[in-house]
Order: C-alpha cells, then structure tokens, then sequence
C-alpha cells in the first residue's frame, strides 16, 4: 500500500494521476487538497503558504497512519510534509511507512552561513526519508556530493505532466493560430538575454512571469509583452496559440525548466530552449528542440527565427517533442516511474 499526498487538488484522485495509478492497479491511497503556493512577494509564503501546507500536511498524515490497512510507504512533495509525516508517525510510534521525497531541489545560497545552516537543515529532513526523486541526472551526482551520508537515498525520473486536451492525438500538431513565441517561468530563468534577442526583433514575445527577480534588469521593447497574472486557462491558451517556445536558463546545476518544455512538447510546440546539463535528459539539438548557448542572445535569436522562418523544420521538431512525450513524459509514464523507484526502494529495504 503506498499512500500519496498531494497538493494539486481537492479531488486528485479523478485526477490523471489518480487515474494512472487505478489503471496500473497499484494499491494506493491518495490525500489531497488544492494548496497554492504562488507569490508575489516571499513573505506571503513564509506567513501564509507554508503554514497552510503544514496544517494540511499533519491532517494527511493523520488520516493515513490512521488508516487501515496501514500504508508500507508514502509519497510527499516538500520538505515540510516531511517533517509533518514524520513528527505524527513518531507520535503514533509507527515505524512505518517509509517515506519518499518526490522532486526536491536544492539551490545553494551565495551566503557561507545561510548555505551551512540550510545544509545542515536538509541532513536532519534526510535522515527521516528512505529515498529521494529528483529530475536531472546531474542533480543525482551534485546531492551525493553535497550530502555525501545521504548520496544513496537519490534517485533520478523523468518528469511529467499532463495537460487537459493535449498529449494524446497528434491533431494538436496544426499550425499554430498565434504567431506569438511564448516563455515563461520564474525559476532558474535568463530573462535578460531572451529580452536582448527580441530587442533586435519585430516579433511579438509573451512572456508570463509573476516575480519581479527573475525580471530584474530586463530590457523591454514594445514587441514584448509581460503576463503578470497568466494561469490556468490563461496560460495553456498562451501555450496553445504560440507558434515557438523559448525557455531561457540561467541555472546550470538544478532543475530548472522542464515543466515549461514538457508541456510544450505536449502542445506539439516547437522548442528554443538553453543548453544546460539538466536540459540534456529531455532534449537533443536538432532532434526534438534546438539547443542555444547559455547568455548568448544572438545565438537564441537565430535559433527562434529560424523555426519562425522554416515551418517544416519547426513541425518536424514538434512531431518528435510530441513522440518523446507520449513516451516518456505523459502522466502514465511519470506515474510509472514514481512507483517503479518506490517499489524497487522498499525491496532493497526489505
């Protein structure tokens, strides 16, 4: 029995995730609820956002370890339902279930003492967890590195997603009716060069962004446009119309990007995203996307024209996004993944 808790929805377990698991008929549970964690400003999250996902969290942990039959493992998402998860089951003096990290990352601070502090902060998390999913292959190697008592408890998976409508039949491959490129993100992202590449452009860029820092020192033009409050429908219907992606990166060493670039390979969109070691699992240049220098505007100009100029290349790329997707990133493959890792963790731990 694995338990999950989610913070995506009220009702995740209707949910494409949901419905994977049913249909891989693993004996699972699933505690949800629609917890948001988007901010303008940190202190939103630090007053509100993480004190409602730690409410909901002992909740979940109460209900699972409560419930019957008693799960082997449970599948968390953040750090706090970590240690919600493992503060209950001390407190019920449960030794199982084990508990599993699922897409941690770690961004160093340039501060020695900040950096230490949340170091050691993460040894204490990990000694309560018995495995730990993240995104990239580099990340793998990077934590081992700087968590070398925990290096064993990493493992590495694909993300994925899914996208209401999107993802199953090739029809979403048509012309785009925009002709708009599309980025977003705030995470990890060069907005400074995208923004130079299309100062010595006439075509439109969309970019949606809520955080002030990833904009900071931008050079606008009046071909670009800034979505401050672009979500939901919002956003996937920006998504859908653009004629190419860009994802412009600044991090090299963390997962930065990816749900940005699957779910446009689940729109069938063509791809101009930085080459970063990370980017190296998902995409292959002249593949299914092209790869561009990391800072280099001339080089992301070029590419992005070029997809906006050779439409059959642009197809071509976007058809082999879309394969990969099916493939490799759609959420029965994702969910796939989450639980091959657990189960072939709770048989080595066995």
């Amino acid at each position: 029995m694995i338990d999950f808790i989610l913070t995506f929805g009220k009702d995740a377990a209707n949910s494409p995730f949901g419905i994977a698991l049913k249909e891989m008929g693993v004996e699972h549970r699933i505690f949800s609820d629609r917890i948001s964690m988007k901010y303008h400003y940190r202190i939103w999250l630090l007053l509100v956002g993480w004190p409602r996902l730690a409410l909901f969290s002992l909740k979940s942990a109460w209900r699972s370890l409560r419930s019957s039959p008693r799960p082997d493992a449970v599948v968390v998402s953040t750090h706090i339902e970590v240690l919600a998860y493992a503060l209950t089951r001390l407190l019920l003096l449960r030794r199982k279930p084990r508990i599993y990290l699922l897409g941690f990352i770690y961004t160093q601070r340039s501060n020695r003492l900040v950096d230490k502090l949340r170091r050691l902060y993460f040894r204490i998390v990990f000694s309560m967890v018995d495995g730990i999913i993240c995104f990239s292959r580099l990340e793998i190697e990077r934590y081992r590195a700087l968590f070398p008592g925990a290096g064993d408890l990493f493992h590495y998976i694909p993300y994925g997603l899914h996208i209401d409508g999107y993802g199953e039949d090739a029809a979403c491959c048509a012309e785009p009716e925009g002709k708009h490129v599309f980025s977003a993100g705030r995470s990890g992202r060069d907005y400074r060069t995208l923004f130079e590449a299309f100062g010595k452009m006439d075509h439109p860029l969309h970019v949606a962004c809520d955080s002030e820092a990833a904009l900071s020192g931008c050079r606008t033009s009046p071909n670009i446009t800034v979505l401050r409050d672009c979500y939901d429908d919002c956003y996937v219907e920006e998504l859908r119309s653009a004629a190419v992606v860009a994802v412009s990166l600044e991090a090299s060493d963390i997962s930065a990007g990816q749900m940005v670039l699957v779910q446009a390979m689940a729109c069938c969109k063509p791809l101009v995203v930085t080459e970063t070691p990370t980017i190296a699992d998902y995409l292959v240049d002249g593949s299914n996307a092209l790869l561009v220098p990391q800072g280099d505007a001339e080089a992301m100009r070029k590419a992005i024209e070029k997809l906006l100029e050779d439409r059959e290349l642009a197809s071509r790329l976007a058809r082999k996004a879309f394969d990969d997707y099916r493939t490799k990133h759609c959420m029965r493959a994702y969910v796939g993944n989450i639980v091959d890792t657990v189960m072939r963790c709770e048989q080595a731990l066995a």
